[in-house]
C-alpha cells in the first residue's frame, strides 16, 4: 500500500483530462484554464479557476480542489477540506475523487478511518476505470471482517442504486 505522505505528484491533466469530453463547453473551457494554471504551478490561479466551478457541483474542479489541498498546492495542505471536495466529485461518480477519498479513508486522515469506506470507495473507482485504485482495494480488505466486507457490498450496491433512481 502506497503511503499518503509518499504519494508521488500527480500530473493532473493526465488524470483529468479524459472528464471533460461530457461536460457543458463554457464550465470545460473554465476547468482547462484553472489545468493549464496548475500545470504551470500557478495554484492560486487555479483555484480561482475551480472555487466557483466546485461551488456549482462541477465535479472535476471538485476533485481537483480536493487535490490541492491534499497536496497543499496553494492552499494550506489540509486533509479534511480535501476529504470535503472528493466526497463530493466522488458522490458524482468521478473516478479519481473515489480513489483519493477511499485513501483518506483507509488512513484516517481529514475523515474517521473507515476500511469499510476505504474499500467501498476504492472499489468504485476501479470499476470506474481507476485501475491504480486495487492496491487502497485490496489493503483494506486484508484489514476486514466478513461483516465489515458485507456492509461494504452494501455500500456499494446502495451507491449504484441511487444512481439509477435519483431523489
Amino acid at each position: 500500500m502506497i503511503s499518503i505522505k509518499r504519494l508521488p505528484r500527480l500530473r493532473l491533466s493526465l488524470v483529468l483530462v479524459g472528464l471533460l469530453s461530457g461536460a457543458d463547453p463554457a464550465a470545460a473551457q473554465d476547468f482547462r484554464l484553472g489545468l493549464s494554471a496548475f500545470n504551470r504551478g500557478q495554484y492560486g490561479e487555479t483555484l480561482q479557476q475551480w472555487l466557483p466551478l466546485a461551488r456549482l457541483d462541477d465535479a472535476d474542479a471538485q476533485a481537483g480542489l480536493g487535490y490541492l489541498y491534499f497536496k497543499g498546492l496553494g492552499v494550506q495542505q489540509d486533509y479534511t477540506e480535501a476529504a470535503i471536495w472528493f466526497r463530493r466529485a466522488a458522490e458524482h461518480g468521478q473516478p479519481e475523487a473515489q480513489f483519493f477519498y477511499g485513501l483518506l479513508n483507509y488512513y484516517g486522515e481529514g475523515v474517521t478511518q473507515s476500511y469499510v469506506l476505504a474499500y467501498m470507495w476504492c472499489e468504485l473507482a476501479q470499476s470506474n476505470g481507476a485501475s491504480y485504485a486495487l492496491p487502497c482495494r485490496e489493503a483494506a480488505e486484508l484489514r476486514m471482517t466478513q461483516a465489515e466486507l458485507a456492509e461494504s457490498a452494501r455500500l456499494i450496491d446502495d451507491w449504484f442504486a441511487r444512481r439509477q433512481h435519483p431523489p
